[in-house]
């Protein structure tokens, strides 16, 4: 199954463009992650693998690399088709992009999809990064009875942490993901769009590039605008 779009591109997209175009063909010379954002990606983890304990008993498929997110995807299949009652990082690809949900489990028959967040509140980002999973989940032939959010209860330093329930708050988002399927529908074909051309779209640097995430690819944009782009990519 092939997909030329993943969830953190596309969550890459939709701060930027030009970050995208030079994520996929200058990534050579993305910057250095800073200690603090490999902190935060370590932390996301941490109480991702934690809140599989909320859900036991579920068979893991995350991918050996970064590459082979299509073997995740026939593993989740088969699975599917075997009425595994729970499942990690499940993946679905559809429309030429590939997502994978932290938690899937089969209740009473029906689909219950769970993203695990080390956050103690929804940000847009979240809501943006859901909407994607349910519209390419379902693009890919499967019905969600729900789609939650499972993130850090605000109180949650005070609390013991190997109570992993009392952690943990749940919220649904599936109404919002049902109201954004146009929305990420399009934004995907925009996406798609800047990788098939191959051409690094016009974009100013401005607030953008620190919201909702440092870009990682600040130097050689500086150098996109300073020089001209045919004599610099080649």
């Amino acid at each position: 199954m092939k997909y030329v779009l993943s969830k953190s591109s596309y969550i890459r997209s939709l701060q930027c463009l030009k970050s995208l175009y030079f994520y996929k063909f200058n990534y050579k010379d993305r910057d250095p992650i800073s200690p603090e954002q490999q902190a935060k990606f370590d932390r996301g983890h941490t109480f991702g693998k934690l809140a599989q304990q909320l859900f036991p008993g579920g068979v893991d498929v995350s991918p050996a690399t970064p590459f082979e997110y299509d073997l995740s995807a026939q593993k989740t299949q088969s699975l599917m088709l075997k009425q595994q009652s729970v499942i990690y990082e499940a993946a679905f690809i559809a429309n030429e992009v590939v997502v994978a949900l932290d938690i899937l489990i089969r209740k009473s028959g029906l689909l219950h999809a769970f993203e695990v967040k080390s956050s103690v509140k929804i940000s847009q980002t979240i809501l943006n990064d859901a909407a994607l999973q349910y519209f390419i989940i379902t693009e890919a032939g499967y019905e969600l009875e729900d789609f939650s959010i499972i993130h850090l209860k605000p109180d949650y330093k005070e609390l013991p942490a190997d109570n992993v329930k009392a952690l943990f708050t749940e919220e649904s988002v599936k109404e919002w993901c049902i109201s954004q399927r146009t929305y990420v529908k399009e934004h995907i074909e925009a996406a798609k769009h800047i990788i098939q051309k191959k051409q690094m779209p016009s974009v100013e640097q401005g607030e953008h590039c620190n919201i909702p995430y440092p870009c990682d690819f600040k130097n050689i944009c500086n150098k996109s605008n300073s020089f001209d782009a045919g004599s610099l990519f080649g």
